[in-house]
């Protein structure tokens, strides 16, 4: 054998050494994607978790936000610019999602929760006056998203989810909210 044979068979084996190399980094940015969408899945459920909880365990926060987003006419000025932080906050999560959509990370399926989430709290009247004021807080795609959802049939906000189920059950429209409202213990009543 000779040295071009040598030069020959070393390259023959070099470049299966690179062939190896980019399936064995395919697999890898394979695996690196998957973690990326497990751990975005994760940190918007945190982050729904670190909005919602405060709203589950204070009453006058939960009253806050619900009125807010129904439209906000009856908070006092320290109320509205709680309400606004409430808002901004929401906003941001809800945005992150669309990001986390638009560059792949999560899935259709899962986005469809969050779309839905959306349409029936940014075509509510309080975030539509928050948004006439602070939409320039967010990315143009995002606006351009929320400029453009359209309401569901059925419009259900955590500020009017207990009414709803009043209204179509028979009941009056305030029954609902006022069981969803009451904090008193059910011992001392």
């Amino acid at each position: 054998m000779n040295w071009i044979a040598v030069g020959a068979i070393g390259q023959l084996v070099a470049a299966g050494a690179v062939v190896l190399s980019l399936l064995y980094l395919a697999g890898q940015i394979r695996h690196g994607s998957r973690v990326a969408r497990v751990t975005g899945g994760e940190v918007l459920a945190a982050n729904l978790r670190g909005f919602s909880q405060p709203l589950a365990r204070d009453a006058e926060l939960n009253r806050i936000w619900n009125i807010g987003i129904e439209g906000g006419g009856e908070l006092s000025p320290s109320e509205s610019s709680r309400f606004l932080h409430l808002a901004t906050q929401f906003g941001k999560l809800i945005e992150s999602a669309h990001l986390y959509h638009a560059s792949g990370i999560m899935d259709d399926g899962t986005w469809a929760g969050w779309h839905a989430a959306a349409r029936h709290y940014f075509t509510a009247p309080g975030w539509k006056e928050y948004w006439a004021k602070r939409a320039d807080l967010y990315s143009p795609a995002f606006r351009a998203f929320v400029d453009g959802l359209s309401p569901p049939a059925h419009r259900v906000t955590s500020g009017t989810l207990w009414m709803t189920a009043s209204v179509e059950s028979g009941a009056s429209p305030g029954a609902g909210m006022a069981a969803a409202d009451d904090t008193q213990p059910r011992e001392s009543r």
